[in-house]
């Protein structure tokens, strides 16, 4: 218990904030990013110049993955759905604002939760929270027997690697489960709050030097590695770079440069990566494990709520062979453990949810299906739980004692509510909210500690 306590005490300071160091003009910094995004765009798109190529050698083929793959999953901590590709005006991401138009691109993607304590582990069990095994605190305690992604790899003779930054991701939280190894950067704390903890260059870095290795890298006998490096520089408190565009000093400034200084890194490691013997069997997988929020509906930073800013986030799939597109229809994490297994050429072979992206990935039309973002109650949050069918939305606040209902299409900053106006409306989401409710079955978090925020006498969960 004294080790959940201590997650808990980090958990309390993460209400602190920071900043440094003025930057460099807009232009001359936005002059240097644009050459650097130019040139490592100018590999990927080499890379699928020659899938092109191959599609033409062949018009009668069945599309398919080239399998088996690699697959390398980058989470970039924080990152919102607006974006540039989306319609936001700052250039604050040159290499994946051009990248997105070489991969296919979800740009209605929901991540599980809204903190990375209980999106990430979820995310690769391919279930939701509130059914696995955990424990009560913040910083949540997956048991061992959830298994994840990486263990089921583990039985096929796969690599398996993690490198990370933050120190959520020890061992003791169960969220690194079967990646071997899962390399913590040295010097890594809760809080990111002087420049010796800016971290996106080692990172990339680790993780090149992970994939050179033979124990990694080797492709032989039908070998194939999946890697998860999780990127931190956009999580608060945000720290000002030297050399780099600046918007000013505000949160949501100093955050547009966090993500401009994580961009120029995720992308000198894909440019990298194409150009490695294994590069054209390996797919990309980049999204976020929550958004943040920037006095949108009161709050800040992340957690406690399951508004759109939290819990939307980018998805970029690159798979050899796969055309370019944008994909509207909303999709989940849930699906990522079924859609990396079918890349890789694994069989499922534990109870899990969600459904391979695959077929979609090479063309077939996707289906309309509910999308469920979950949060369960801890030591500091309230229940919260969120459906989304289509463009409509639903939010049961604590037990159900409330419910919100938005058009998140025509209003994405969910400031109108609906019930009133729509009835109609607001009864079919409300069936669709309570036949989620019971399919998912709610697990009491383990032990009689921590007490649960807001939780009748007796409920532990």
């Amino acid at each position: 218990m004294k080790g959940a306590a201590a997650l808990l005490a980090g958990a309390l300071c993460l209400i602190a904030s920071g900043c440094r160091a003025r930057a460099n003009s807009p232009e001359q910094a936005e002059a240097k990013a644009a050459a650097s995004a130019s040139a490592a765009l100018a590999v990927t798109a080499d890379a699928h110049a020659r899938d092109a190529a191959a599609e033409d050698a062949a018009p009668d083929a069945e599309p398919a993955p080239r399998g088996p793959l690699n697959v390398l999953l980058i989470l970039i901590d924080s990152l919102r759905y607006d974006m540039p590709w989306n319609g936001y005006s700052r250039p604050i991401a040159p290499f994946l604002t051009e990248y997105e138009k070489r991969v296919v691109s979800y740009t209605r993607a929901y991540t599980i939760s809204s903190t990375t304590a209980r999106s990430v582990a979820p995310m690769l069990a391919g279930r939701y929270p509130s059914e696995m095994r955990r424990g009560g605190y913040f910083f949540t305690q997956w048991h061992p027997d959830n298994e994840l992604l990486p263990e089921r790899l583990a039985e096929e003779g796969h690599a398996r690697f993690g490198v990370f930054a933050h120190t959520y991701f020890h061992a003791g939280t169960g969220v690194v489960q079967g990646l071997d190894p899962a390399k913590m950067l040295s010097g890594t704390v809760l809080n990111n709050l002087s420049p010796k903890h800016i971290t996106s260059e080692r990172i990339a870095l680790a993780a090149r030097k992970l994939m050179s290795k033979p124990k990694i890298g080797d492709q032989s006998e039908g070998r194939r590695f999946f890697g998860y490096l999780h990127f931190m520089d956009p999580h608060a408190p945000y720290l000002a770079h030297e050399g780099r565009p600046s918007w000013g000093n505000r949160p949501r400034d100093l955050y547009d440069q966090e993500v401009h200084f994580t961009d120029e890194h995720v992308g000198k490691l894909i440019t990298w990566i194409k150009q490695q013997p294994f590069g054209e069997d390996t797919a990309i997988i980049i999204t976020a494990d929550h958004g943040e929020s920037f006095g949108e509906h009161g709050h800040l930073k992340h957690g406690y709520e399951l508004w759109e800013e939290l819990v939307r986030v980018p998805l970029f799939i690159d798979v050899p062979g796969a055309k370019p597109r944008r994909i509207d229809t909303p999709r989940s994490h849930i699906d990522l453990r079924r859609t990396i297994l079918e890349l890789m050429n694994v069989s499922e072979t534990a109870d899990t949810r969600g459904k391979s992206l695959v077929p979609e990935l090479f063309g077939a039309e996707p289906e309309p299906r509910v999308v469920v973002c979950d949060l369960p109650r801890d030591n500091l949050q309230d229940r919260r739980r969120a459906v989304i069918d289509g463009r409509y939305k639903m939010i049961g606040i604590g037990d159900d004692r409330r419910l919100l209902y938005f058009d998140v299409v025509a209003d994405p900053g969910e400031t109108k509510r609906l019930n009133t106006e729509d009835p109609e409306g607001f009864e079919r989401m409300r069936r669709v909210y309570e036949a989620v409710d019971k399919d998912i079955p709610v697990r009491d978090v383990s032990g009689d500690d921590p007490p649960l925020f807001n939780a009748p006498a007796g409920r532990r969960w």
